[in-house]
């Protein structure tokens, strides 16, 4: 392969014979309002808030702030990479082309994992939400839960398939309300802890900052896993990068991670001190509706509800999207049966790849509620996203140092923006990733099923290889619809 430093004109894109997407039909707001719903906030902070609370007490401020800069390292890794190419396959293509191609499908079946197994932690949610409006016994329906699931991801599957851009206006609806009640509802909830109109609330202390504060180093490490899966989301960006206007797609994950910092690490401090006890913090749907209630008063609850229910919907919305987009990558380089690349002509979507992944997260959605069994390893599979994450975010930083190594020196900013700051992000990833596995925090099940479905993934790239016989594992700059001539990426910020 050539130098990053190569000079020589890109090729024209060649034609996808599934068709392409629709080039430009993003702005850079578009695109980090698609990256901020893949993250989901409300709905993350619904159910993340009580198990940070329980893992490292009032010290959940120290796991957001700790993993801001790494995973900053990598959003930078994510821009340099984008420069390089525009793809729908992002990580899978940049680490297939950069580091091995057997690392890249392994990539992208990891993040398919991650994209449709993880959706059932939305899906179920929704229907619990939704029935809590009209009765009290009824989000204890399994078959209620599971059909007003059913409904919403039908609901979303349709705006997906119908446009990128009904995508972005329907992320933009609701990141606008959603936002603006976090960002309300903590200002409140700091006049009514300081103004003491709130009663049995706890005043921030210098010991949520402390690794002590935390309960420790184990415990620490365990809130930074939460982080990582807190932040995760943001990488959808790059996913819709053929379909932004020009390379913004890498500028807008980088301030997608740090609005969901601000977001994150204001909104968890400011409501945590009015955050229900001990005997709350196993209800997490119902976190933020108390936490409407103890500060708005009466129907604030329901309105708070709301809002979780729509970041939800947004947060299944840009899932199935970048699902969608990943295989549709896979499928135009023959990684993936062709069926995947198939484009409709009207829409400019991967019709049958989103499609597809949003119904089989309907089938993960019933059999999460009806068989026990089945239902059990799926909710497993789903505590392991965090790890899963923090591998691909692992290969994303290792790529972009690996593609990059020959101007890594050239200058003192190349050498902090692309050498030091992925490296730090890819450092501190096989960290989290290698202390997690050797201190047992994950269960046999948990184990089982994410190493069980990420060694499928690694022996389906050999089946791949020689079934399919697609050239991305001999000849990784040949593709259809990628610029995949390297060149000299513009620096980050420039």
């Amino acid at each position: 392969m050539s130098s990053p430093a190569s000079t020589d004109p890109a090729p024209a894109r060649a034609q996808s014979p599934g068709g392409t997407l629709k080039d430009a039909a993003l702005r850079a707001g578009d695109i980090v309002v698609i990256s901020m719903a893949s993250s989901g906030p409300t709905q993350s902070i619904a159910v993340t808030l009580a198990v940070l609370l329980s893992t490292v007490a009032y010290a959940s401020f120290l796991p957001i702030v700790i993993c801001l800069i790494p995973i900053l390292g990598i959003a930078i890794g994510y821009q340099r990479l984008n420069a390089w190419q525009r793809s729908a396959g992002a990580t899978y293509s940049w680490v297939g082309r950069a580091l091995n191609p057997h690392a890249g499908f392994f990539a992208g079946w990891i993040m398919l994992m991650y994209y449709c197994v993880g959706t059932t932690s939305l899906t179920v949610p929704l229907g619990t939400y939704m029935l809590t409006f009209f009765s009290n016994t009824l989000p204890n329906n399994v078959y209620a839960v599971a059909a007003v699931g059913t409904g919403f991801d039908i609901f979303v599957l349709v705006i997906a398939a119908v446009g990128i851009q009904l995508s972005a206006r329907f992320s933009w609806g609701w990141a606008i309300f959603e936002y603006g009640l976090l960002v309300g509802f903590s200002i409140a909830a700091l006049v009514g802890i300081y103004g003491h109109s709130l009663h049995h609330t706890v005043h921030i202390h210098s010991s949520w900052f402390t690794i002590s504060g935390a309960g420790g180093f184990s415990a620490l490490v365990s809130g930074c896993l939460l982080a990582i899966f807190l932040y995760s989301g943001w990488d959808s960006a790059a996913y819709v990068s053929e379909e932004a206007r020009g390379k913004q797609a890498g500028r807008a994950g980088i301030v997608s991670v740090l609005i969901l910092f601000v977001i994150y690490a204001g909104v968890i401090l400011c409501l945590q001190g009015v955050a229900p006890n001990k005997s709350m913090q196993n209800n997490a749907a119902n976190i933020l509706a108390y936490v409407g209630d103890l500060i708005g008063g009466t129907g604030w609850g329901n309105v708070m509800i709301v809002a979780v229910l729509g970041g939800t919907l947004a947060s299944l919305l840009a899932a199935i999207v970048s699902a969608g987009r990943i295989s549709y990558a896979m499928g135009r380089d023959r990684t993936f049966p062709r069926w995947f690349a198939n484009v409709n002509p009207r829409f400019r979507t991967p019709w049958n790849a989103t499609i597809l992944f949003g119904l089989l997260n309907i089938v993960f959605l019933w059999g999460t509620t009806l068989a026990g069994s089945i239902g059990k390893a799926l909710s497993d599979i789903v505590s392991t996203l965090g790890l899963i994450a923090a591998i691909f975010y692992l290969l994303t930083a290792s790529a972009a140092i690996w593609f990059y190594r020959r101007t890594i020196m050239s200058s003192a900013s190349d050498f902090f923006l692309g050498g030091f700051l992925p490296g730090l992000g890819a450092a501190f990833m096989l960290f989290v990733i290698v202390y997690t596995l050797e201190q047992d925090e994950l269960n046999a099940v948990e184990l089982g099923f994410g190493l069980g479905l990420a060694a499928v993934g690694l022996a389906l790239s050999f089946v791949s290889q020689y079934v399919g016989k697609s050239r991305f594992f001999t000849d990784p700059t040949t593709s259809y619809g990628d610029r995949v001539e390297e060149e000299l990426a513009e620096p980050p910020f420039k």
